[in-house]
């Protein structure tokens, strides 16, 4: 029998990898997977578009041409020529379009931690780019709203660096902290943000963002299942 049915991710353009409905909709929720899976499909069932192109004699015209029209007009032999021409300009078009990187800001997010008393850990655990690598459940961290997956960029407005010794500036700012963080997604074993992303990939920095981001659902999906399974482990026991 056949399995259910699977589609292309819209977000995923130069990936040949296909997803069920469930799959889109564990990954993006509800609302938005479903939105996702009909673009999905509105995709897979459209026809495909004829191949047009701009004559490369009319530079300041945004009018383009099947090669039927390029033969008709110019004549077999130069028409084909032209049609060729017409093809390589849109390849450098399409390369120069690929290198230009996408503009995109990193939305950054404020958080407040609160301790009970100074002897009290932050609980949680970060690299030297103070990305955040894993939060301890119930910490002062995580009832901040902290989670791994974030890189802290300030703390009580100072700006963080390799050499800030941050348990120092929590201790002398007392019991109440605000930092700023900003998402990061991994790849190749380091963390950046979507502005990182966009620029290393150029054109591809968002579709190489959205592809960290599935990882990263199907991490945290996988752990938090795992600790779930402990639990009730534990509970029987």
């Amino acid at each position: 029998a056949d399995g259910p049915e699977k589609r292309s991710d819209p977000n995923e353009p130069e990936s040949k990898k296909t997803y069920t409905k469930k799959e889109f909709l564990d990954l993006y929720g509800e609302k938005k997977g479903a939105n996702i899976w009909k673009k999905a499909g509105k995709a897979l069932n459209a026809e495909p578009k004829e191949d047009k192109r701009s004559d490369p004699n009319e530079p300041d015209s945004k009018k383009t041409y099947t090669k039927k029209e390029f033969l008709d007009l110019y004549g077999e032999k130069k028409g084909a020529a032209i049609w060729k021409k017409a093809g390589q300009g849109a390849k450098k078009a399409e390369k120069e379009k690929a290198e230009k990187p996408v503009k995109v800001t990193d939305e950054k997010k404020k958080f407040t931690l609160k301790r009970e008393s100074e002897e009290e850990a932050i609980g949680w655990s970060r690299d030297q780019k103070f990305n955040l690598i894993d939060v301890d459940e119930d910490s002062v961290a995580a009832k901040a709203g902290l989670t791994a997956g974030l890189r802290v960029l300030s703390v009580n407005g100072t700006r963080v660096n390799k050499k800030t010794n941050i348990p120092k500036i929590v201790k002398e700012a007392g019991l109440e902290v605000e930092l700023e963080a900003v998402e990061v997604r991994k790849d190749s074993n380091e963390f950046f943000t979507r502005r990182e992303f966009s620029e290393y990939y150029a054109a591809d920095g968002e579709a190489k963002w959205a592809k960290a981001g599935k990882k990263r659902t199907k991490k945290v999906k996988k752990d938090t299942e795992a600790t779930e399974e402990k639990k009730e482990a534990a509970a029987e026991n």
